[in-house]
């Protein structure tokens, strides 16, 4: 329960950072998504239903204030954690490459999708200028602030997981 509880308030934080400091840290119109990064963390470092859990209310919070087609990013942000719960326990929770790269995969996804939803179904085809535009800089500018965010969310997380539940990483 106490973690539960830590995983609802991580997210309520990276939410109101999201909108805080989103218009602060803006470059060029382009914002990081702060609420994709933790779907994947969690589902990193503890399983398919740890990234499912916060990938639900992540984009519970994400469909409330910043989409308008609701309960779509709650759908991405669930497929993208139970995706990076596929890799737990196959890498050390040190490993920092596995992770950006699960959340390269999961923004790029996040962002066609979202292209495909409010733009191409509206007839809006120029999909390179979109990719181009929006999406690259929208993953780089996350993956940047991915990397200064890891290691604290994983400190976070050793504190909120009980002391008998340690994770185990198996050496194949």
């Amino acid at each position: 329960m106490k973690r539960k509880a830590g995983e609802l308030i991580l997210i309520l934080a990276f939410y109101l950072l999201q909108v805080t400091l989103g218009s602060v840290i803006e470059i060029g119109g382009i914002k990081p998504n702060l609420l994709i990064i933790l779907p994947v963390l969690f589902g990193f470092l503890h399983g398919k239903n740890e990234g499912m859990f916060v990938g639900f209310f992540a984009g519970f919070m994400y469909d409330i204030f910043f989409s308008g087609l609701f309960g779509f990013s709650s759908l991405v942000f669930v497929y993208i954690g139970y995706f990076s719960g596929v890799f737990y326990q196959k890498y050390e929770e040190t490993e920092m490459l596995i992770p950006l790269g699960l959340l390269l995969a999961g923004n790029f996804s996040f962002g066609f999708l979202s292209y495909i939803g409010n733009f191409l179904l509206h007839n809006r085809l120029n999909v390179m200028y979109y990719i181009s535009r929006f999406i690259l800089p929208e993953i780089v500018y996350t993956l940047l602030i991915a990397v200064i965010v890891y290691k604290p969310v994983a400190f976070l997380n050793k504190k909120l997981e009980p002391r008998n539940k340690r994770r185990m990483s198996k050496v194949d």
